[in-house]
């Protein structure tokens, strides 16, 4: 059974954030407050992306063949 949510890919969503300036932004301000990278992509992934059918819509954009999933 396949979920209707999308499922984190850190190299998919880095894409993203450099995509669009409000991630991209947050993300920058995240790493300032001394995120590691991964963890500040994932609370991004999961405060905007989720449940958020506009927003999964634009990230599922950046899938590329041969990330993992």
């Amino acid at each position: 059974m396949e979920s209707d949510y999308p499922v984190f890919n850190e190299a998919q969503m880095l894409r993203f954030v450099h995509e669009d300036a409000y991630l991209k932004f947050m993300f920058v301000e995240l790493l300032k407050k001394g995120h590691a990278s991964e963890t500040a992509l994932e609370v991004l992934f999961n405060g905007n992306i989720l449940e958020d059918t506009a927003m999964t819509d634009e990230y599922e954009l950046y899938t590329k063949k041969g990330d993992k999933q």
